[in-house]
Order: C-alpha cells, then sequence, then structure tokens
C-alpha cells in the first residue's frame, strides 16, 4: 500500500508530491498598535518572524490551531490562545468576547477557505486584515506524474486537492485522508473519505497508516 502527501514536508514510508511552496510577502507592521493578533497557520508565523515588523510578544495572541499556538510561545509570545477545535469558526465563537472593542490584526494567506475573516466582520469586530504570504502552485516533477493504485492520499488543505486534481485523478478504489472539513468540502462526493479527528499532520499519518484495503 503507497501513501502519498500532498504537500511540503516528508515523512517516513510516506511519497511527497509536491504542488505548491509557500512564498512570503513583504510587509512590515507595528505589533504595538494593536489589542489581539490573529493567525490560522504557522506560515503567518514565519512571515511575521521574517519581515522587518515591530514585534510585541505581550499582545493578546490567538491561532487557529494548537500546533500554531505552541509555535508561538516558542517564539516568545506570552499570551497564547487557541479553540477546542482547530476551525476559525470555532476561534471567532469561542473568543468573540474578547475580541469586543478590541483592535484586531489577522496575519493571513491571499486565500483563505475557512470565512474567519467574514465572521468577525458580521458581529462588527475592529479587524485589520494583512496577507502577509500565499501559497503558488507548481506543477509537479516528472518522477511524480506516475502514481499507483489503489494507495492512500493526504491533503492538508483545500488547495492542494485543486492542484492535485489538475495533473491526477483519484479511483474508486483509492482512500483520501483529509486534515479538516474546509479540506473534506474539496472532495464532498468522494466514497472512501476520512477526515482527522484532530487536525494535525501527525494524525492524519497515523490515520493513513491504519486504512488497508
Amino acid at each position: 500500500m503507497m501513501i502519498y502527501f500532498i504537500g511540503d514536508k516528508e515523512f517516513d514510508g510516506v511519497k511527497t508530491i509536491r504542488l505548491n511552496e509557500i512564498k512570503f510577502l513583504d510587509f512590515e507592521v507595528n505589533l504595538k498598535e494593536f489589542d489581539c493578533l490573529i493567525i490560522s497557520s504557522k506560515n503567518a508565523l514565519k512571515a511575521l518572524m521574517s519581515s522587518k515588523s515591530k514585534i510585541n510578544f505581550d499582545i493578546k495572541f490567538y491561532a487557529v490551531g494548537q500546533k500554531s499556538a505552541d509555535f508561538a510561545k516558542e517564539l516568545g509570545f506570552k499570551n497564547v490562545k487557541y479553540p477546542s477545535k482547530a476551525y476559525g469558526k470555532n476561534l471567532a465563537s469561542e473568543f468573540l468576547s474578547e475580541f469586543k472593542n478590541k483592535k484586531c490584526l489577522y496575519l493571513r494567506a491571499k486565500k483563505i477557505s475557512s470565512g474567519l475573516d467574514e465572521i468577525l466582520l458580521n458581529e462588527n469586530i475592529s479587524l485589520k486584515q494583512l496577507i502577509v504570504y500565499e501559497n503558488v502552485a507548481i506543477e509537479p516533477k516528472k518522477d511524480e506524474l506516475k502514481i499507483q493504485h489503489p494507495s492512500v492520499f493526504i491533503f492538508s488543505a483545500p488547495s492542494s486537492i485543486e492542484q492535485f486534481l489538475k495533473f491526477f485523478a483519484l479511483k474508486n478504489e483509492d482512500k483520501v485522508v483529509v486534515i479538516g472539513q474546509s479540506t473534506a468540502l474539496k472532495l464532498r462526493n468522494f466514497k472512501n473519505l476520512y477526515i482527522c479527528e484532530k487536525q494535525d499532520l501527525n494524525s492524519c499519518l497515523k490515520l493513513a497508516k491504519s486504512l488497508d484495503f
């Protein structure tokens, strides 16, 4: 049984197909001008730390997932929170009262699917959005164009599914593991679709390796 991961990380016993790459954008922001900092990906933090921005490690920091929250703590942010489930709608609902009457900054990708921004703006939260990175599509290498069927395919973002389907097709006997609901929507009509209970790659890998034919 072959397991494929569509992304940019390498894992033992898994073949990686790279179809996207992260491009950090040039920007500069002063975090001391805001009360709350919101991110939905580690990439936003990486972009922030590689910029010329003025960092305020005491700012109230909100991450969609625990992995991003842990990364923020490692970097030195002191007041870090994350929701019970790693979805934008959960972050918005669980901390909405804390965002009220606060100046919030959302560091985000060029293209997002969570709707976090719309939820907060509809609640009249003072939200400034800053695009700090984008997911750029790339073509697969020649040795990646031949894939085996049946196999297990792991997708960690809606964009990775979109790009995958430009070059490949899923067979009925294949199985697909996705990291969350937003990603699952891209393949909602696929029969053998498995949504990971925890929104992190290690859980996706564990689930993929548990599937057999």
